[in-house]
């Protein structure tokens, strides 16, 4: 059993290391027009998320986490020098989003539970999404499904894997939300989507 999980553990870490690999790809591309509130708050939650989630879990449970911090910062980094950036503008309702979701992370310091601190990390993502969630929901052609749909299928194996090692269900409340919002992201960015809103723009200018 214990085979079992470690091998899951790191295919999810894999997996989801690898969809930021294709993130990348897709933001060069123009691909993905990657949210500059969204991954600058998730740059510096995820690396929280992996130390908390690891805190009240355990390390093989929280790998998908470990690796996608270090992904998701070098994805902020690698998109911000590309220049794929659209910044909103000044007093845009994505900077109040940004400052909340500082605001949950620092939180964090003032707890000295692993189960609370998550949460409230997690707080912070939920808040964080909302700007990358509204961009696809106006316009689907801001994302590419791909990666979002691998990121979901790594979350996915770490619910297996925390349901193998028996996990309180405390454990399961990240995962699954973060499954439900990546899972959200392809769904909204699917192709069938694009066609619709392409046939309903031109039906508009016609």
């Amino acid at each position: 059993m214990d085979t079992i999980s470690l091998v899951l553990g790191v295919v999810a870490a894999l997996l989801h290391a690898a969809a930021y690999v294709l993130y990348n790809r897709q933001a060069k591309l123009g691909q993905s027009q990657p949210n500059p509130i969204s991954w600058s708050v998730w740059a510096f939650l995820a690396i929280l998320n992996a130390l908390t989630f690891t805190g009240m879990s355990d390390r093989v449970s929280a790998l998908q986490f470990v690796a996608g911090s270090v992904a998701c910062f070098c994805t902020f980094i690698y998109v911000l020098t590309i220049g794929k950036f659209a910044w909103p503008k000044r007093g845009a309702k994505e900077w109040k989003i940004f400052g909340l979701g500082i605001i949950a992370a620092i939180v964090w310091f003032a707890f000295h539970s692993a189960e609370w601190a998550n949460m409230v990390v997690l707080l912070g993502f939920v808040i964080s999404f909302k700007p990358t969630y509204d961009g696809v929901k106006a316009d689907p052609n801001k994302e590419t499904p791909l990666s979002w749909v691998i990121w979901t299928v790594a979350f996915g194996i770490t619910i297996i894997n925390l349901i193998i090692r028996d996990k309180e269900l405390v454990a399961f409340i990240t995962p699954v939300v973060l499954l439900l919002s990546h899972g959200s992201i392809a769904v909204l960015s699917r192709q069938s989507r694009k066609r619709t809103f392409q046939l309903r723009g031109a039906l508009t200018t016609a």
